[in-house]
């Protein structure tokens, strides 16, 4: 919530509908300001993601969900944008790989987002298909590992 209220210029409530689908969580151990970062992207992507012209009978959505599984947080952000090819899947998490135009993106976004899960001990993972949106899911320990 504290990252979609960051976001909250970036979200036209009229053309974005946000659904919260939140499971009880207990309190984890983390770095929140990196865990913020790392939500802050990914809803960024989703964002730009979706058509700027709504597709009749279609409402551009971001669903963000929550849930305790097996002492694993588990964090999912989809949307129903324009989705990722198998080729550019495959490449998201590199350093400098960007699909966006010149100038609107670094493609550094998911490269740092993969930097800070790693030391959480957790995983991310994406789930896409070209035309069908991306869902990108977090699992984050409830509790750090000793390293």
């Amino acid at each position: 919530d504290a990252t979609l209220t960051l976001l909250n210029s970036n979200i036209n409530k009229e053309k974005i509908n946000i659904i919260k689908n939140y499971g009880s969580l207990p309190l984890i151990e983390c770095f929140p300001g990196k865990l913020n970062q790392v939500f802050m992207n990914i809803l960024n992507n989703a964002i730009q993601a979706l058509p700027a012209k709504q597709v009749e009978g279609k409402r551009n959505t971001i669903i963000i969900s929550t849930k305790l599984e097996d002492k694993n947080a588990i964090i999912s952000i989809k949307d129903n944008g324009a989705g990722i090819s198998a080729i550019n899947k495959s490449k998201i998490f590199d350093p400098f790989f960007t699909t966006k135009q010149i100038g609107v993106g670094t493609g550094l976004g998911l490269s740092i987002v993969y930097g800070i899960i790693k030391p959480h001990h957790g995983t991310i993972k994406v789930e896409s298909e070209e035309g069908n949106g991306a869902e990108f899911i977090i699992t984050l320990p409830v509790q750090l590992q000793e390293t």
